[in-house]
C-alpha cells in the first residue's frame, strides 16, 4: 500500500524538477516577448502622438494668428518697426503726397504711439490703450472706412504720436481738470501711403497729410481723437466730391 504512494510522489516531483529545469528558458522567452511588445507598444504609441502633435501646433499658429489679428495693439507692437513703411521715423527723410491720393482707398491701418516723460505723478494715470481706442472710435463713425489688423492689408495708414510731459513755461492752461497745471499734451497725426523702394528692399514712407500741436490743452485722448477727426472729416469730404464727380460722367 505504501509503495504506489511512493511511485506517485516521485512522479510529481519528476514533473515538478522538470518544470524547474525549463523554467529559466521559459521565463527568458516571456521576457524576450515581452520586451518585443513594449517596443512595438510604444511606437504605436508614438506614431499615435506625432500626428496629434502637428495639428495642435497647426492650431496654436492659427489660435496666435486670430490673436493677433482680433488685437490691433498687440498686433501693432508685434509689427512695429523704424524703416517700416507705415511707421515713419521722426527724424528720417519723408517723401510728401497729396491726401487726394486717399479718394480710393478705403483700408487703414492705425497705430498710436504714447510717451510719458513727466516728473511729477497724476491724479489719474494715462494708459496707451484708452488712447488707442479713442482713435478707433473715431474711425467707427466712417463707415466708408475699414479698419485692418495688420498693415500689409492696408491701403494707408494713420499713425498717432502722443506725449506726456511737465513743463513750467508761461503757456495757456490745460482745460481740463485731470490735468496737472505744469502738464503739456502734445500730439502728432501722420497720414502715410506708400512710397518709393530702397536700395535694401523696403518701402519708404509717403506722407500725405499732419497736424501737430506741442500744447493741446486737454487730455491726450482728446487730443489724439480731435486731430484724427479732422483728418477724418477732410478726408470725407474730398470722397463726396469725387462722388459727385463720378455720377456726374
Amino acid at each position: 500500500m505504501v509503495l504506489p504512494d511512493i511511485g506517485q510522489r516521485a512522479q510529481r516531483e519528476t514533473r515538478v524538477n522538470c518544470h524547474s529545469e525549463n523554467e529559466a528558458p521559459s521565463t527568458v522567452g516571456r521576457g524576450f516577448s515581452s520586451t518585443i511588445g513594449s517596443i512595438e507598444g510604444i511606437k504605436m504609441i508614438f506614431d499615435k502622438i506625432v500626428p496629434n502633435l502637428r495639428i495642435l501646433s497647426v492650431l496654436g499658429l492659427t489660435l496666435f494668428g486670430v490673436m493677433a489679428s482680433g488685437n490691433p495693439v498687440f498686433a501693432q507692437e508685434e509689427l512695429l518697426g523704424s524703416r517700416n513703411w507705415w511707421s515713419p521715423a521722426i527724424d528720417g527723410s519723408r517723401e510728401r503726397g497729396k491726401v487726394s491720393e486717399l479718394v480710393n482707398k478705403r483700408k487703414v491701418y492705425v497705430t498710436t504711439f504714447f510717451t510719458d516723460s513727466r516728473t511729477i505723478s497724476e491724479p489719474l494715470p494715462i494708459r496707451s490703450g484708452d488712447i488707442h481706442r479713442a482713435v478707433l472710435d473715431g474711425f467707427s463713425t466712417h463707415k466708408e472706412l475699414q479698419v485692418v489688423p495688420v498693415p500689409s492689408q492696408a491701403d494707408f495708414a494713420v499713425v498717432v504720436r502722443t506725449t506726456v510731459s511737465t513743463d513750467n513755461n508761461d503757456r495757456p492752461p490745460n482745460f481740463s481738470t485731470a490735468l496737472d497745471p505744469s502738464t503739456a499734451i502734445s500730439v502728432e497725426v501722420v497720414v502715410v501711403v506708400l512710397g518709393s523702394k530702397r536700395s535694401d528692399g523696403s518701402m519708404r514712407s509717403r506722407i500725405v497729410w499732419e497736424s501737430s500741436s506741442s500744447n493741446t490743452q486737454v487730455g491726450p485722448e482728446s487730443a489724439a481723437r480731435f486731430t484724427v477727426d479732422g483728418f477724418l472729416w477732410e478726408l470725407s469730404k474730398l470722397k463726396e466730391v469725387q462722388t459727385v464727380k463720378t455720377k456726374a460722367k
